[in-house]
């Protein structure tokens, strides 16, 4: 496991690139999100950090939200019509109670968000506007690593790259159901669709269970997914942003407590969601 600061992360820009985005209503942003996007294909995630721009939460977001918006078009990330939606506790109960992940405190499962809708996103941008009293480290894995391991099962790939029913749970009123593979893609640039809870409520709404080797191979994936050395965990800190390409990595956090935190820009841990197209 990588535990450290988020600094040897930090996406390399030539100078002056974010000061004029953030800055100049009339910036070119075409050369920001090339340089952005090179440096992703090669390491698939990394981190901007906007502090020197913002004062407060309302900064922040403006200056997130302009960053999100160079690279394409902010997704709709649910029935309401959200394009940007904050993660923070609600203190209304538990994943297990059917309480969305984004509102706990939860840990949760490692996961790809690009899981309740056929068309897959571009980026993830996470945006971290408050951190937690205590927890809330982010957890990342590059998928690449992940199928490095799965080439010694040979069997469980091949069931991977099998359709399976997935949900578009929290995009609109009626939950529809599509199949697509868990992973495509090739072996060095791989993309997974993967959020084991939604897949199996999906199959049981499809009258089709897990069968055995498919929870096989989840339970595979799963094991690669949390050992220590293909994860990297560090702490978001405030006014950084988190970049990935949402198909190449698997995330999540670990659980946190909420508290009060020195010049917190928001009442407790609190990060911004956006999903590029």
């Amino acid at each position: 496991m990588t535990t450290m600061s988020p600094d040897p992360y930090a996406i390399p820009l030539e100078p002056d690139v974010l000061d004029t985005i953030l800055r100049d209503d009339k910036a070119d942003t075409a050369s920001f999100s090339q340089q952005v996007l090179s440096y992703l294909e090669d390491a698939d995630f990394g981190l901007l950090d906007l502090n020197a721009y913002c004062d407060g939460y309302e900064s922040f977001k403006t200056a997130a939200t302009r960053i999100a918006e160079a690279f394409g078009t902010l997704m709709v990330q649910n029935d309401a019509g959200d394009t940007v939606v904050e993660v923070w506790d609600r203190n209304i109960g538990r994943i297990e109670d059917g309480v969305r992940y984004h509102q706990t405190r939860q840990g949760g499962d490692i996961h790809t968000d690009s899981v309740n809708r056929p068309d897959p996103m571009k980026l993830l941008i996470l945006g971290s506007a408050t951190t937690a009293l205590i927890g809330g480290e982010s957890i990342i894995i590059r998928a690449r690593e992940v199928c490095e391991r799965l080439a010694a099962f040979p069997e469980v790939e091949d069931i991977l790259r099998q359709p399976f029913f997935f949900e578009g749970r929290g995009m609109s009123e009626e939950i529809e159901l599509f199949q697509l593979p868990v992973l495509a893609g090739s072996a060095d640039k791989p993309d997974f669709r993967y959020l084991r809870s939604y897949i199996a409520s999906a199959h049981e709404r499809a009258g089709w269970p897990l069968t055995t080797d498919q929870i096989f191979a989840f339970d595979v994936l799963d094991a690669f997914n949390e050992m220590s050395d293909l994860q990297h965990r560090f702490t978001l800190q405030q006014g950084q942003l988190l970049l990935a390409f949402d198909t190449r990595v698997f995330h999540g956090r670990t659980s946190f407590v909420d508290g009060v935190t020195p010049d917190a820009w928001s009442k407790g841990r609190r990060m911004l969601r956006y999903w590029i197209e």
